[in-house]
């Protein structure tokens, strides 16, 4: 069993949240509380802003670009570095996992060459609560196999029986192609409750013709 004492230096509370953060600007990437998001760094600049981030508190914040004119969506995600590899050809490879959405004050380009962010996270603090989500697994899990098999991708519906519902609403949710504005606004929901409700929304309205995997002329 695990040591709970041990298991409480990895936690992140309120009191751990920074004022201040890196922040890595990803097109069409959504990340969650709780949810795991690799990385591939290579650009000299953000191999830089994670190099400083693992000497302070392994915190980054990734954000939408709201378009091509350097705008950025106003709320992100805080992502915690849990773990990192050099590659010999001199990338990093590192692995997020979300921690609590924040909302953007201000940034500035650091002489690293990066966006240092002042951000705001008090509204979401709630986000840190690893709470177990009640929702119609069996009904979402469909959704979203029609979902993936309308977008020709495959989900793997018996690794799924053995995801936590938290799973399912944070990585799951962040490995569907879904578009830049719904991805944003399932970022947005207010509370959990109402992110699944958005979930529900987008997965219906994108999937009420869904062609069948045994007749590609008939619609289910």
């Amino acid at each position: 069993m695990m040591d709970e004492n041990i298991k409480k230096l990895f936690e992140i509370n309120s009191t751990d949240i920074p004022g201040s953060i890196p922040i890595f600007p990803l097109d069409n990437v959504l990340l969650l509380p709780f949810g795991k998001l690799p990385l591939n760094i290579f650009e000299e600049r953000y191999i830089k802003m994670t190099l400083d981030s693992l000497k302070s508190h392994k915190m980054i914040g990734i954000i939408q670009p709201k378009n091509n004119n350097n705008e950025l969506f106003q709320m992100g995600c805080i992502g915690k570095i849990t773990s990192y590899i050099e590659t010999p050809d001199y990338r990093l490879v590192l692995n997020l996992e979300g921690v609590c959405r924040f909302l953007l004050k201000d940034r500035n380009i650091t002489p690293r060459g990066y966006y240092q962010a002042s951000i705001n996270c008090d509204d979401f603090l709630n986000d840190l609560q690893e709470e177990e989500p009640k929702i119609d697994r069996s009904s979402l899990i469909q959704k979203y196999s029609n979902y993936f098999k309308m977008k020709k991708l495959e989900i793997d519906k018996d690794v799924l029986s053995e995801t936590s519902n938290q799973q399912i609403l944070s990585t799951l949710t962040m490995l569907a192609p879904f578009n830049k504005i719904d991805k944003q606004a399932i970022l947005e929901s207010k509370n959990i409750d109402d992110r699944i409700n958005v979930i529900n929304s987008i997965l219906d309205l994108n999937t009420f013709q869904v062609v069948s995997s045994d007749n590609p002329n008939r619609l289910n």
